[in-house]
């Protein structure tokens, strides 16, 4: 798990894996802060370039984050306040933004640390870095989408299969493994929803793509350590 949090005016990047110390908060006093929590399995960078960021946990950024990181952080403190008026389905939603922002805010960081430490940029690499991100904000907005393959997304963003997986390459998931990821994720989500009780397992899977009952279940148990059913059980009243 990783989290991401707004500490006297900076932002504090750690992994929750490892003991949480010298982090610094005493240089402020006493402070408030504003926690986010990404599972490791979703975050759509390379763990071994955010584990680079990472090294030191516990590290208070500023100014160096630049527009990107205050922007997260006034999304989460209107989350804070407005998030209780929003239904499940908003929620939702909103948590996915949440995940973009903070993959964005990883990303600038990814990025200037880069420019210190190796060459910069070819043209067709900072253009392989936006399609990628036109390909992932894709995938979210059409998971309840049947006939979303990896076809399907090179010829909706007019690149070849080939080019669509060369992409990929770097990422910690292929593009088939991302769906399903995801897919798994909108899943384990609905069915801790007591209002979705009256709604079966097979009916939600199906709703986020999954055709066969019997791989939904085996692929959920893998990730997730239980099945469907005792998820839902251990999550609603």
């Amino acid at each position: 798990m990783r989290n991401a949090s707004e500490v006297a005016g900076g932002l504090v990047l750690t992994d929750t894996s490892r003991p949480i110390e010298n982090i610094g908060f005493s240089d402020y006093g006493a402070v408030e802060a504003i926690v986010l929590q990404i599972p490791r399995t979703i975050l759509p960078l390379r763990p071994d370039r955010v584990d680079r960021i990472l090294a030191q946990p516990g590290s208070v950024h500023h100014g160096a984050d630049g527009g990107t990181a205050k922007i997260l952080a006034d999304f989460l403190h209107s989350l804070q306040r407005h998030g209780p008026r929003c239904g499940p389905d908003e929620l939702l939603r909103l948590g996915s933004v949440a995940l973009d922002l903070a993959t964005a805010c990883l990303t600038q960081r990814l990025g200037a640390r880069a420019r210190d430490e190796e060459p910069v940029r070819t043209t067709a690499e900072a253009h392989a870095q936006v399609m990628l991100q036109r390909v992932l904000q894709f995938i979210d907005d059409n998971l309840d989408d049947r006939e979303l393959t990896p076809q399907a997304i090179a010829d909706r963003h007019n690149i070849s299969l080939r080019g669509l997986y060369t992409l990929f390459r770097d990422q910690p998931m292929s593009v088939a493994e991302l769906i399903r990821r995801r897919r798994l994720a909108r899943c384990h989500a609905e069915l801790a929803r007591p209002e979705l009780s009256h709604r079966t397992v097979e009916a939600i899977a199906a709703h986020w793509g999954f055709t066969s009952a019997t791989v939904f279940g085996r692929a959920f148990r893998k990730v997730y350590g239980l099945t469907p059913g005792e998820h839902r059980a251990a999550s609603t009243p």
